[in-house]
């Protein structure tokens, strides 16, 4: 596949009408994801030795029946949001590197799915860009916003024709069926 093509030829081939079971294929392949995330943290932790799980759950029993102004409440809060921290940066940099380099993520690639840009005469280089961007984000309605307006945007998958999610509006792409079962 050249430069040029990027697997646009899918988008203009694509009805703008959701495929059979596309809700149902798209909720496993976020599970998918989820878990190849949990193993990659799981890696992680297990190589670098962060967050310090034993000391987290140590100051979980610690405060149990503390003001939330004490410093171990604090201290437990430190380390829960570094842990959430590097969780969600792992699973940003995973989404974001399997769409710039391959357009699929591993549970978009099990159902046959992949991740396009729909204003097909983009530059390349932009085009990459903004399947990033999807990414950051959905790391930034997690992070900043309390995961509510992350919810928001995959519940707007439901309200338009193509299936599309506020993530896919804000970045120029959606999610198509590339093979049939």
């Amino acid at each position: 596949m050249n430069k040029k093509d990027n697997g646009n030829k899918a988008v203009e081939s694509f009805k703008h009408s959701r495929p059979k079971n596309f809700f149902r294929n798209r909720f496993f392949a976020l599970v998918i994801d989820f878990i190849v995330i949990m193993l990659l943290c799981w890696i992680v932790f297990a190589i670098f030795g962060i967050p310090d799980w034993e000391h987290y759950l140590q100051t979980q029993e610690a405060v149990r029946g503390l003001s939330a102004s004490d410093t171990l409440v604090v201290e437990r809060m430190k380390l829960y949001q570094e842990s959430f921290l590097i969780t969600l940066s792992i699973g940003v940099a995973y989404e974001a590197l399997m769409l710039v380099f391959f357009g699929v993520t591993i549970g978009k690639l099990v159902f046959g799915m992949r991740v396009v840009n729909v204003n097909t005469d983009k530059n390349f280089y932009v085009g990459k860009l903004m399947l990033a961007m999807r990414s950051v984000i959905k790391a930034a309605s997690i992070y900043l916003l309390s995961a509510i307006p992350f919810l928001f945007m995959c519940l707007t998958t439901f309200g338009n024709s193509e299936g599309r999610s506020g993530f896919d509006g804000f970045a120029g792409t959606k999610v198509i069926k590339v093979r049939s079962k």
